[in-house]
């Protein structure tokens, strides 16, 4: 199984106060699945660790070095992309049919247009997320919610 792994969880993997962490880096830990996740991913879960750190909850460098070794070459995480057309009309596809956040729809529509290429015969796409909306149109769209 390849899995999607949006920003929302992400985040939680890095995050020890997060409701959820521990789930997070059982998922990542897992090697009987591929993760991958969108470009954008990188910014996002940069973005909510630096805020992090502001907050003293976190410390910032520590965590996104950790990000980038996660999703660098031989990171535990694939980063995969898309067409930027194809990916923007699906997720204004997603948008106006279910009226999701946009980076919500953005990561749907990264998730179902690139990781098909990925699948070997017969292999399923699930899509992560802790976010309860993005994750019951992720169902309707066909993936195992993970």
């Amino acid at each position: 199984m390849i899995v999607y792994i949006d920003s929302s969880l992400l985040v939680r993997s890095y995050l020890v106060d997060e409701a959820g962490h521990d789930d997070a880096v059982a998922l990542l830990d897992r090697p009987d699945i591929g993760l991958v996740t969108g470009s954008w991913s990188r910014i996002e879960v940069s973005g909510a660790l630096i805020r992090a750190a502001r907050a003293g909850r976190a410390d910032g460098k520590r965590l996104v070095d950790s990000l980038d070794r996660d999703l660098g070459v031989d990171g535990r995480v694939l980063v995969i992309a898309g067409a930027q057309e194809a990916i923007e009309a699906e997720a204004l596809d997603i948008v106006m049919a279910h009226g999701i956040r946009a980076m919500d729809a953005w990561h749907l529509a990264t998730a179902a247009i690139v990781v098909p290429g990925l699948l070997e015969p017969g292999e399923s796409i699930g899509f992560a997320t802790r976010d309860d909306e993005q994750g019951r149109v992720a169902v309707l769209l066909g993936f195992k919610r993970v």
